[in-house]
């Protein structure tokens, strides 16, 4: 390649909902075990990357756009940049330019980071002719963060172990509104609460079997059977959350949601809808509630192939 010329791709990166998150234990490393629905939705950043050789026969990673303020050494799109050359044979003498346009709020739980990251890794591999299996892919992921693994395929999935156990899940659908409030529930204080219920009865794969069910049994079938078991410790731990939880969640109730709830480890919630006038009615009635003016609000959908 001519070191003046420049390779350009760029893709949208989807934030994702968490259906359910059920922790079903701990592993001897400190790893939780998880079993959770994720689902891709509308709301979502575009990244871009351009790579070209580098002049001084080493990789060099720039970047730009709205992620410039986190350190580099803890921006996981240049840690997935860096981690894609350190296992692909493709060299190291590589100019890449990462730029993200960013609209999913961070620490909201809604997995904008790791879909950064899965894209960057997606796209290097488009540019290079998939030189990493998806064994491989998938093992670079999780090294990331382990929602990184989900973002690198494409539809709503049954997600189990650390979050490299992915059973894609089709037909899954509804119209959301996410609501976030102003502040930020940090992971790892989450999951390390000595009061977080670690030892949630496994759900099986079967019940989310789309050829045999509807999806508005799907939806009561999660209404009534399963929970986020992190939203009880966020409560908890923040009652200022607890406090626009219930805000929004009497906000949207007149308006008949399938499911209301956090998604992740917060701070972020939904609320999902069958149609699309329910929806209308629900953010209507969000813009217009003064007591969750504070935070931002988004309209949005699940996101099926």
């Amino acid at each position: 390649m001519n070191i003046h010329t420049a390779s350009k791709l760029s893709a949208f990166s989807p934030a994702k909902i968490n259906l359910f998150l059920h922790v079903t234990g701990r592993r001897a490393d400190g790893y939780h075990l998880l079993q959770s629905i994720f689902c891709p939705i509308s709301l979502g950043d575009q990244v871009s990357i351009s790579v070209q050789a580098s002049a001084s026969g080493t990789l060099e990673v720039q970047r730009s756009g709205d992620l410039a303020h986190i350190p580099e050494e803890v921006d996981l799109t240049i840690r997935a940049c860096k981690a894609f050359y350190a296992h692909a044979n493709v060299g190291m003498g590589h100019l890449v330019h990462i730029h993200v346009s960013k609209k999913v709020p961070e620490q909201a739980g809604l997995g904008g980071g790791s879909s950064n990251a899965a894209i960057v890794l997606r796209l290097l591999q488009e540019h290079h002719h998939k030189p990493l299996t998806p064994t491989e892919l998938n093992a670079i992921g999780l090294s990331l963060g382990a929602d990184v693994p989900f973002f690198l395929q494409d539809s709503s999935a049954f997600v189990e172990g650390i979050g490299e156990s992915i059973t894609p899940i089709q037909g899954i659908s509804g119209h959301l509104i996410v609501y976030k409030p102003p502040l930020s529930c940090p992971t790892p204080k989450i999951f390390s609460d000595p009061q977080l219920t670690r030892n949630t009865s496994d759900v099986k794969i079967a019940v989310f079997d789309s050829a045999h069910r509807m999806n508005s049994e799907l939806m009561a079938w999660v209404q009534a059977n399963t929970q986020n078991a992190l939203q009880t410790v966020v409560s908890r731990n923040y009652p200022e959350w607890e406090q626009q939880f219930v805000d929004f969640s009497n906000c949207v109730a007149r308006f008949n949601p399938q499911l209301v709830r956090m998604s992740g480890s917060g701070s972020a919630m939904f609320a999902l809808f069958a149609s699309p006038s329910q929806l209308s009615n629900a953010v209507a009635a969000v813009a217009d509630a003064p007591e969750l003016r504070c935070g931002q609000w988004f309209e949005c959908k699940i996101k099926s192939n």
